[in-house]
């Protein structure tokens, strides 16, 4: 049996992981939009923006050379998380010597760098994670994961965005830099223990892509994986632009993210972690689904100039709360999946998840200057809708049990 290594020093070290891997990438690839949206740039050109984080999509690429490593080093990721996050802080630092407005070729750049390091720092994680975890404990994993995720996006996006009007570009970079450092220290004073972990060590090809997915069960989940995430990254990718389009102030929107968007998202992680260890996966995804659909038409209000509080609190409220509550199911849903390559498994399903997120969020964005946001705002309830009855018809049939 997978035995358990889960103490104090694993949960902070994997929980500042998680943050710090998004911390930088999330004011690079969000804040930015709002910060280039009030400089006049066009919802067309910053859909296109969003397409930049593909760079995690196309991890599960050389997460097989991870798992080489690893395997080379006696299953430890201690040396190598540390080299990647050394080189993580570097690359947010030199992007505090740029000019926000004048440098824009430059920052879409970095932007790309951070990516590829937050994201091969994202696999080792993960590896590190299942190595750490039992499987009954997996539920908890995936909200430390979400719960990581969402206060790196609420400081990146949110904090960072507030902090930029009052302190300016480069404080705040540093700022963040700083953070992502912190992870570093913990890294270093890590005692990992040592363990025989089975990695296949295979060859970058799409065979493996192919033979992942070849048993009916994987197909199903495939589908899903590809559905799911569609009505939440449209109606997210909607609302920083759609703030701004209505008058709503930097300063405002980063208080929306840091502090609205922090509290939300991590109590419904928790209480999405707390449902896996007593309702089933499905009945956890079903609901999340059901709240996706009637909670992103509530958007129709915002957009539409209603100031009543209550209903603005909801369609803001809904993303956030969709968020948090989906990621520890669906992490814990992909460890549920992984057979024999902890890295590259893990990357490969989770990059399925991203690549669809982005599309729909970047597609969102950009067909919302041609037909409006009433129209995107409609689609994301459609989709979830779509995805909430493909999990009632398709996933009640695979036995997803607990531990």
């Amino acid at each position: 049996m997978h035995k358990s290594y889960l103490t104090k020093q694993t949960i902070l070290l994997l929980g500042s992981l998680y943050t710090t891997q998004y911390v930088g990438f999330a004011f690079f690839s969000v804040a930015i939009v709002a910060i280039w949206r009030k400089a006049g740039m066009p919802l067309e050109q910053l859909g296109l923006l969003s397409m930049l984080s593909l760079v995690w999509v196309i991890k599960f690429l050389w997460s097989p050379w991870v798992d080489r490593y690893v395997l080379q080093n006696n299953g430890n990721y201690k040396k190598f998380i540390a080299i990647v996050q050394s080189f993580l802080v570097v690359a947010i630092v030199g992007v505090s010597f740029l000019d926000v407005t004048e440098d824009k070729t430059i920052i879409i750049i970095s932007l790309i760098a951070v990516g590829l390091l937050s994201a091969t720092q994202d696999i080792a994680t993960e590896g590190l994670a299942y190595k750490i975890l039992a499987k009954n404990e997996r539920g908890f994993g995936g909200t430390l994961k979400t719960i990581g995720g969402i206060l790196g996006y609420i400081i990146g996006a949110g904090v960072a965005l507030s902090m930029y009007e009052k302190i300016g570009w480069n404080a705040t970079i540093l700022m963040l830099a700083s953070l992502t450092a912190i992870t570093l220290i913990q890294m270093f004073l890590y005692q990992e223990h040592t363990s025989k972990v089975e990695i296949q060590s295979e060859s970058i090809s799409w065979r493996i892509f192919y033979r992942f997915w070849n048993t009916k069960d994987k197909k199903i989940w495939l589908i899903f994986l590809i559905l799911f995430p569609i009505g939440m990254s449209i109606a997210n990718g909607l609302l920083i632009p759609l703030l701004v389009d209505i008058g709503w102030s930097l300063e405002k929107i980063g208080f929306i993210k840091g502090f609205v968007g922090s509290i939300l998202g991590i109590i419904s992680a928790i209480v999405s972690g707390w449902f896996l260890k007593y309702y089933s996966r499905v009945n956890v995804l079903l609901t999340i689904s059901f709240i996706e659909v009637i909670g992103f038409l509530f958007l129709l209000s915002l957009y539409g100039g209603n100031t009543n509080i209550v209903l603005n609190a909801l369609a803001i409220g809904t993303i956030f709360v969709s968020y948090g509550a989906s990621m520890p199911i669906i992490s814990t849903l992909i460890m549920d999946h992984i057979e024999n390559s902890p890295n590259t498994e893990y990357a490969l399903q989770f990059s399925i998840y991203m690549l669809f997120s982005i599309i729909a969020s970047a597609g969102g964005v950009s067909l919302s200057g041609v037909f409006g946001y009433g129209t995107m705002i409609v689609t994301s309830s459609i989709f979830s809708f779509i995805a909430m009855f493909y999990a009632f018809i398709f996933l009640r049939k695979v036995n997803y049990e607990r531990d």
